[in-house]
Order: C-alpha cells, then structure tokens, then sequence
C-alpha cells in the first residue's frame, strides 16, 4: 500500500475537557466521539504553550517554546526553522492547508506548498504587549474580551462563522479534488491491467498532507440559533465553587485581571450562557469534522489516510473564575488528541501524559519517514507510536518519557511560567502529579487523580515533599527562570522596535493572500 495520506483537523481553544471522548456527557460531539471509537485518544494530551501562536509554533516544529523564541502571540517563526511540514515535502508528499495557523511575519507557509484561505488574524507583532506596558497585575485596555462572556447567545451572524465557513469550503472542495484524482488512478490502472498496457495518470500521484483549520470555538461565545438549540433543556454543569480554604494562585489573578472578567459582573447566569455558547460552538467545529470523514468515505479515502484531530489549546470556561486560556491548568492547557487510520486500533485509549510537539516524531513514525542524518536533532518531542500498540516505522529510536510540559511567558503573566503534567510515586502510590513553577512565586503541586479541579497545593505539604523535588528537578533541568526572563523582555522591546518603525510611513503586509480561479476549479500546487 502506498504511504498514508493525513488529515489533520484544528480546533482554536478547544478543551478535552468540553469533549466527549474525553468523558463531558453534556457537550454533543458525536463525530469525535465515533473517530475515537475506531482510532486512539490519548486521554492526557496539552498544549505546550496555552496561546495560539507559540502553540502552534511548538506543534511544527516538535520543540519546546523556550527553545524557539515562541515567546507570545507576537514572535516570528524563523523561515530556517525545521517544521515537519518540510519534512513531509522532502518526503513526497504534497502539504497544503485551509484556514487558521497563526503564523507571524512574512514566511506564511513555512512548509506549506499551498494555503487555500488566508488567515483570521493579521500576520505582524500586533497581537502581543510588552510586560512592562500590561501593569501589575496585567490588564487590558478595556472590558472587550470580557464582555464575550456577558454577551454570550444567539446570533446571526459572526466574523468566526463567515471565516469558517470559507475555510471548510475551501476544504471540503480540495478533499474532493483529492478523491477525484484517487478514483481516476484507480481506473487507470483497472484499465492498465485489463489492456496489459501501462498506465500514465495525470494527476499529481503523491500521497497528501492536508490541514482544515478553523477558529472555533474560540471566545466570543455567538453562535446562531441552530446550534444553540441544540442545548435546549440539557443539564450544563457549572464551575465548582472554590472550598473555603482555597487560596488562589497570584498567577490565577494575573489571568483574572488581564481579561477583566471581575470588571464586568459576570453572573452565574452569564456563565451558563456562555458554557452553553461555547458547548454549542464546539457543536459547529463537531459537525465539520463530520462533513470531512464523509468526504473521505465518498471518496473511498479513509483506509489510507492518518486523520488527527487537536486544538492549540483550551478554555478556562470559569473554572477558578478565570477565561480564556493564558494558564496551565486543566480547562486552558488539555487538549483532545485523535488519532485514527491504517494499522491503529480501534477503541485505544493512552494514558501516558503527552503533548503537541510529540506529533511531528510521531507522524514521522506512523509514515515510515527517517530523520534526515544531516539535520541537527534538536527536537523535544517524542514518537507516541509505541502508545498505539503499532510499531515504529521511522528511526527516532528515542525513548519516551512520561510527561508533558506546559510554558507561558506571554500577555497576562508578569514572570516566566512553567508546568510539567506527569506520573509519579507519591506517598499514596504511582499517580498523575502537576507541578507548576512561576519564577520567583511560589510553587504548585496538584495530584490531579485525586483532585482533577486543582484546588489543593500540595508544593508545601511534608508528606508530598520528595514527589515535589523530583518534578521540580525534572520541570527545571536545563531551564532558568532569571534568564529566560531577560530574554523575554529583550525580545519584546526588540520587536517593538521593529512594529513601531514598520508602522510608520508605508505599511507594507506580511498577510497571506490565496490565489484561486473559480474557472478552474480547487487551486493545485
């Protein structure tokens, strides 16, 4: 058979935790919950970094955020930087996507042989500010972003709808175009082999790397009355009050303050609407997975193609009173990971905690793919293949350890942020442990077996000490808080510098702009 092709399928602030196969029995998601059925969910997967750009940046390229200067919403992937996007064009395969990535500055594809669509936010180092312009504690300007909860419900229409609807067109179309040339090889060579003559297709016969990225369901909470009737008299669960000697984090309230969620009265109404809006918008992202697969089906696709489903990272939804993303707590840093297609078995679930940049060796595994001998090997992810009960193809040969490690250094936090989600011995046995460390505060300890809300710090409790040390030692080898710090804030200033100066005089664009003939059809590489 020939090589797998993929079907990766983005979400934008999408939590496992809003999911059904991640075991939410209120949010309806029953596409993801049939891929999961017959593919793999690995149950603890987290972003790497709990913002779009960074996340993705770490997703691409299989290395940590730190170690790329994946700093905030505002840094610039390097054109030079390895992605497993150039990995797979170096392989054969054809890569193009449709909708969302995020990418900042004037390399737009970064791999990509094509994009269908442009992107939904604008390409320059706009979209993050500096720590010493956000005050202590961080906030915003004004109550905007806030206001996504108070104003939560039915609309319409909305900007998020209009940018994916385009882009699940554009996908929708290319995977038809992908179908189209499969069907007429395959005639091809039933016709070869009934003539004994050889066959000379005309369509492009390498295998496909193809991403459908949408927004959703990405704040604000709008979605139009079909969606949000789909909710109608279900039960909605509500964040848990916090216990009454629960303490929050200096770090939960720089999140708090940045948004300004407090500066708006939000109700316990407000947060049913806008759990409801965001269950119903993740609904939407559901039913375009579904319109995908179909396409595969139609097309006789599915027994050759990898499909992956993920997000960038979740949303808080409330939880400890906070929105949005910007933490490493469960809601903003977890994330659905699906993986189906040849050799994977159905109904797989891992337990092992995992991360995006484990799925470019991963991918290179499930594809046959070396690493090439001439390329520093420099990535910090590892091949979750081994998790599907299938064997390596490639030659990462890299044992995986446990763990996930989650950053932050961007807007709404003052200090370089670190968190490492793993399993370890306690003094109640082997269980899945989080150990948050935010430089010069103190530190965090949550045994999330026992306490999936993460409510009770455990950092100072005696008998929780020798598990602190060794994950504080494991979270921290290799990475200084002081410095990583500096370098932050010479990075931001740097690119201030650089915005302030491209914003004056001419403006010149590094948005992507698509080019597409409808007279001829889904535009080809």
């Amino acid at each position: 058979m020939a090589r797998p092709n993929v079907l990766l399928i983005m979400a934008d602030q999408l939590s496992a935790l809003a999911t059904s196969p991640y075991g939410n029995r209120e949010v309806l998601t029953p596409h993801m919950q049939a891929l999961a059925e017959r593919g793999a969910v690995f149950q603890h997967a987290y972003c790497n970094y709990p913002i779009c750009v960074p996340s993705r940046m770490s997703m691409l390229t299989g290395r940590l955020p730190a170690s790329i200067g994946a700093w905030d919403n505002g840094a610039e992937l390097p054109a030079s930087t390895p992605t497993f996007l150039h990995h797979l064009r170096l392989a054969g395969y054809r890569t193009l996507m449709s909708g969302k990535m995020h990418f900042v500055g004037p390399d737009q594809l970064h791999g990509l042989e094509r994009r269908l669509t442009s992107d939904i936010y604008p390409a320059n180092y706009n979209l993050y500010r500096p720590w010493t312009e956000q005050g202590n504690p961080p906030r915003l300007a004004n109550t905007s972003m806030a206001m996504g909860v108070k104003t939560a419900g039915v609309r319409s229409w909305t900007h998020q709808l209009e940018y994916d609807e385009e882009v699940h067109f554009r996908a929708l179309e290319q995977l038809r175009h992908f179908g189209m040339e499969h069907q007429r090889r395959a005639a091809s060579t039933a016709s070869s082999a009934a003539s004994g003559s050889g066959g000379a297709g005309r369509d492009d016969a390498r295998p496909w790397f193809f991403c459908a990225s949408y927004t959703h369901p990405h704040d604000p909470f709008h979605i139009t009355q079909e969606y949000w009737d789909r909710y109608e008299g279900r039960d909605i669960t509500l964040p848990a009050e916090a216990p009454p000697d629960h303490t929050p984090h200096e770090s939960d309230l720089w999140v708090r303050s940045y948004c300004r969620t407090d500066d708006v009265g939000i109700t316990r109404d407000d947060v049913y609407r806008a759990r409801r809006g965001y269950y119903a918008m993740t609904s939407y992202f559901d039913d375009k997975v579904g319109d995908l697969l179909r396409e595969l089906d139609r097309f006789g696709l599915r027994e050759n193609t990898l499909v992956i489903i993920t997000a960038d990272h979740g949303d808080m939804c409330g939880e400890h009173r906070m929105w949005f993303k910007r933490s490493a707590r469960e809601w903003s840093a977890r994330i659905p990971l699906l993986i189906a297609g040849p050799g994977i078995a159905g109904g797989h679930a891992a337990g092992e905690n995992v991360s995006l940049v484990d799925l470019y060796p991963t991918l290179l595994s499930l594809l046959g793919l070396d690493w090439p001998v001439d390329l520093p090997h420099e990535m910090d992810g590892h091949d979750l293949s081994p998790l599907l009960a299938v064997p390596a193809n490639g030659s990462s040969g890299r044992a995986r350890p446990d763990g996930a490690i989650v950053e932050n250094y961007g807007a709404g936090t003052m200090k370089p942020v670190r968190a490492l989600a793993a399993h370890a011995e306690g003094p109640h046995g082997r269980r899945r442990y989080k150990y948050i460390y935010v430089h010069d505060l103190p530190p965090q300890l949550y045994d999330l077996d026992d306490d999936p809300g993460e409510w009770h710090n455990l950092a100072d409790h005696p008998a929780h000490a020798p598990v602190a040390a060794v994950l504080r030692d494991r979270l921290l080898a290799g990475w200084d808080g002081a410095e990583i710090e500096r370098r932050v804030i010479a990075s931001q200033h740097q690119r201030d510098f650089v915005k302030r100066a491209l914003n004056a005089g001419e403006w010149t664009s590094w948005d992507y702009r698509p080019e597409f003939d409808a007279a001829k059809g889904a535009p080809r590489p």
